[in-house]
């Protein structure tokens, strides 16, 4: 029976020990209690930046999240509940998330209909969910955001 990640919500199989997204132990169904190794503190910003965006006012905003723990979670998307609100016809009200891990920044697409694309060297490719390090440019309906940890 899958698990779903106690840190970042992740749907995970039930034969994995880890979150495949965060890294976050299983949680164990016992009433023995588990010690779990400390956690390492990410101590640092992640900034948001919108590059392009048919939304004027936009082009040029930065946002910035401290970030004191792995698994934390920056949401993007049209709705007005994301920390990060774009107003971008063509993005989905919860189009995707930002999971800080030790190793980067997971992006996770939320089952956007248009779809969430990681813009390279060599053009863009489709990205459901993937560790991008600790910077990236993509491009959600009209709009492109830098990510930078």
């Amino acid at each position: 029976m899958p698990w779903r990640c106690p840190i970042c919500g992740t749907e995970n199989r039930d034969d994995a020990l880890t979150c495949r997204v965060c890294g976050a132990y299983k949680p164990e169904a016992t009433t023995k209690r588990m010690g779990q190794p400390p956690r390492e503190e990410v101590s640092g910003v992640v900034v948001i930046e919108v590059l392009e965006s048919p939304v004027e006012p936009l082009v040029g905003k930065k946002f910035e999240f401290r970030v004191n723990s792995p698994g934390t979670i920056i949401t993007v998307g049209r709705s007005v509940e994301n920390q990060v609100v774009v107003p971008d016809p063509l993005v989905s009200r919860r189009h995707l998330r930002l999971i800080v891990t030790q190793n980067g920044i997971v992006v996770e697409d939320l089952g956007s209909s248009n779809g969430t694309y990681l813009l390279t060297e060599g053009g863009e490719r489709l990205v459901k969910v993937e560790n991008v390090g600790k910077s990236a440019v993509l491009r959600i309906g009209r709009t492109k955001l830098r990510i930078v940890a």
